[in-house]
């Protein structure tokens, strides 16, 4: 049996979603607008989401997290967990008719960058919150940040992201348009 353009995809992503996290963690601040990237392990996590499902997105959300925070150098985990929901929140559009609306993948890449983002704040908050314990207080965690400003993150990181990956995901939309459909039980 022969293995067709969706077949042999499906079986890339987690080398692919490797490649993408180490392409980002160091090229990718060349094509930096106002210092924002894309987030290019989130863009292939949402569009494997909306060509497999969401079970395929949640495997490759947490190995793209993992390794995301390898070559970054984030808190080990939180990476994962942010991408989860980002791909929890695009499945809904892995629907033969809807993926190939340009509201969807668009809207995919907007909400799931607003929820990528959201989820990685809001973990981090929760990691500050632990350190201040006052059982843990004396522990000095080397490069540690413990003040995030929420609102500041959010106008200068998270949404201007959501603005460029959208942006890519529209670039994108031909491609995954090329994608062909099959059952989700073929796979």
């Amino acid at each position: 049996m022969s293995m067709g353009r969706r077949d042999l995809l499906y079986y890339l992503m987690i080398p692919g979603l490797f490649v993408a996290a180490l392409v980002q963690s160091t090229m990718l601040s060349r094509i930096e607008v106002r210092n924002v990237k894309p987030d290019l392990v989130l863009i292939v996590v949402l569009v494997g989401t909306l060509v497999y499902g969401a079970q395929s997105g949640l495997l490759w959300a947490f190995v793209g997290g993992v390794a995301l925070d390898l070559f970054s150098g984030g808190p080990m985990g939180s990476s994962s967990l942010a991408l989860m929901v980002a791909a929890l929140v695009a499945a809904p559009g892995h629907h033969t008719l809807s993926r190939f609306h340009i509201i969807v993948p668009l809207s995919a890449a907007a909400l799931g960058t607003l929820a990528y983002g959201l989820t990685y704040i809001m973990v981090l908050f929760a990691l500050d919150f632990i350190m201040n314990l006052p059982f843990v207080r004396g522990v000095q965690v080397e490069g540690v940040q413990h003040l995030l400003p929420f609102m500041a993150t959010l106008e200068f990181v998270v949404l201007p992201s959501a603005a460029y990956n959208t942006l890519v995901m529209l670039a994108l939309i031909p491609l995954l348009n090329r994608v062909p459909e099959t059952t989700d039980a073929a796979l």
